[in-house]
């Protein structure tokens, strides 16, 4: 308990500035550029995290395990290994870049260009976040994160202010946050002493990075199909019907990150005998997140009206969104299963979760529109938590 207080107190400060940051941010975008821009801008974004698949994303979780099995010097190794892979994503957003110049859209062209020039620097270094969650460092982590949020929402705000042109804003997203993100790395790097790194995790990070593939994917092809078939102002009002809900996402995720260092360091025997308490403690969370659910569905008229008057569409599918959010509950049998290194598992799950949503998604977006992607998911959500409790179950059954 002292632990969870302690850790939890930064963990949910760090959450607390990542969301008002957002909601500043959705405030500016939603007052001070065109639908068809913001539209534009975040199916840029979902192509950024597309190409993005290739700095090995995993390896941050690798690093964490490692680090918490005191394993430091595997911090350097890991993202030196991001940077080489990167630029396989750099190639890939050229040849996109290529194509759109061939087809006389240098917009489009110009925008994937930059996105290629920036990967190997923007996310690759943040495997001090790795680091900071397996020496149990919230404090730190949490005061890191404040920094890159600060420095990135002030400068894509101040852009906002001056501009709607996209380019611009992309390298005002991009150029500030990749390099206070390697001022960041610098100094973690600094803190650790040569050493030689753990091969065996650099394998783990490739394996958790393979395995999140599909998902990445179908986190960003809602907005890339939506884009195609109806064009950027149904994806502004779609991202903005997310907006709030997707915010609940980022205290789960904090949690995960609290009790991951904890249930690496314990053996499948003792995450059995705790299996009933923790069963108990799930079911609360569930409950917990279901009133959270229903009160922001009474809240939204009034929210959007205040802070989004422009997106009064996006309220009707924000609300039917958020009737499905208690699922993320079980994002924490997923932090335990990826603790304890289950590779089989998470194998099956980030195969068959996002091959079922791609499927709903590619059948219903283009039938029905914002209706089809929400509805898509509002039903995925339902197999989601069918899917990670029963794996759970399977995994630490006696």
């Amino acid at each position: 308990m002292v632990y969870l207080a302690s850790g939890g107190f930064w963990l949910g400060l760090g959450q607390v500035v990542s969301s008002l940051s957002a909601l500043a941010l959705a405030i500016a975008f939603a007052n001070l550029v065109p639908q068809e821009t913001y539209g534009t801008y975040k199916y840029l974004l979902s192509l950024a995290a597309l190409f993005a698949i290739f700095t090995l994303p995993g390896m941050n979780t690798a690093v964490a395990r490692a680090v918490a099995r005191g394993s430091e010097a595997t911090v350097l190794a890991a993202t030196k290994a991001r940077v080489l892979w990167s630029f396989v994503g750099t190639l890939a957003a050229f040849a996109g870049a290529g194509y759109y110049f061939i087809n006389g859209n240098m917009e489009l062209a110009i925008a994937l260009a930059i996105i290629g020039a920036m990967l190997p620097l923007f996310d690759t270094f943040t495997v001090y976040n790795g680091y900071l969650v397996g020496t149990r460092n919230f404090k730190k982590q949490s005061l890191f994160h404040l920094i890159s949020q600060s420095v990135s929402i002030a400068s894509l705000i101040t852009a906002l202010f001056l501009t709607d042109n996209v380019l611009i804003l992309l390298l005002a997203y991009f150029i500030p946050l990749s390099l206070v993100r390697f001022f960041l790395y610098q100094k973690i790097a600094r803190e650790i002493a040569p050493g030689e790194p753990d091969k065996e995790t650099l394998t783990y990070g490739k394996h958790l990075s393979l395995i999140n593939v599909l998902g990445a994917v179908v986190s960003n092809i809602d907005k890339i199909l939506l884009w195609k078939f109806f064009g950027p102002t149904q994806v502004a009002i779609y991202t903005f019907a997310l907006a709030i809900p997707e915010q609940m996402k980022g205290p789960l995720k904090g949690v995960g990150e609290l009790a991951f260092p904890k249930f690496a360091a314990q053996s499948s025997e003792q995450i059995c005998e705790n299996m009933p308490s923790l069963w108990r403690k799930l079911t609360l969370y569930a409950g917990g997140l279901l009133i959270l659910s229903l009160l922001y569905i009474l809240a939204a008229p009034f929210i959007f009206q205040l802070l989004f008057p422009q997106y009064m569409e996006s309220v009707i599918y924000s609300q039917v969104f958020m009737l499905a959010s208690f699922a993320l509950v079980g994002i924490i049998p997923m932090t335990i299963i990826s603790a304890q290194k289950k590779l089989k598992e998470q194998y099956i799950f980030s195969i068959v979760q996002p091959i079922l949503q791609t499927i709903l998604f590619v059948i219903a977006i283009p039938l029905f529109g914002i209706w089809g992607a929400i509805l898509a998911r509002v039903i995925m959500r339902g197999l989601y938590i069918l899917l990670t409790f029963g794996i759970f179950y399977l995994s630490f059954r006696k």
